[in-house]
């Protein structure tokens, strides 16, 4: 299948499916960051928010915007400097916080707090699928994101 049929499913999901198939898929991309762990465990913190948030709504909004409104963060282990333009590191690190976001985006809007997002996570609504579909392909993992559907 290519991105756009791939997309063509996954917009006619339900939400909480589309969310948990994007996890599922960037479950198989932690490991990609050889040369940061920093990286690495600051992902997979934030991955397990989002299964946490997904299971019980039990994770703050700002818990998950943290990941991208962050100073802390954005110029540290999660800024996107640290890897080589167009990299799999960099383009897999993309790809997390693409559903970090749309998680943030879901968790501001079910708690009635829409009005306090930031830029970045007011941008991660159900249109974001198409750039998560996109990373998705950027980092190899359109056949798995493919068995999900």
């Amino acid at each position: 299948m290519d991105n756009k049929q791939v997309l063509a499913l996954v917009n006619d999901l339900p939400w909480t499916q589309k969310a948990t198939i994007f996890l599922r898929v960037i479950d198989h991309v932690l490991n990609s960051f050889s040369t940061q762990v920093a990286t690495q465990e600051k992902c997979r913190e934030a991955v397990k928010l989002c299964w946490s948030w997904l299971q019980d709504h039990s994770v703050e909004p700002d818990r998950l915007a943290y990941y991208l409104d962050s100073e802390e963060m954005q110029d540290g282990p999660l800024a996107e400097h640290l890897f080589v333009e167009g990299s799999l590191e960099q383009d897999s690190l993309i790809l997390v916080l693409l559903v970090v976001g749309f998680f943030a985006h879901e968790a501001y809007k079910q708690a009635g707090r829409s009005k306090e997002m930031s830029a970045a996570i007011t941008e991660a609504d159900e249109g974001a699928a198409e750039y998560i579909v996109d990373y998705i392909a950027r980092v190899g993992l359109v056949d798995k994101l493919s068995t999900y559907l």
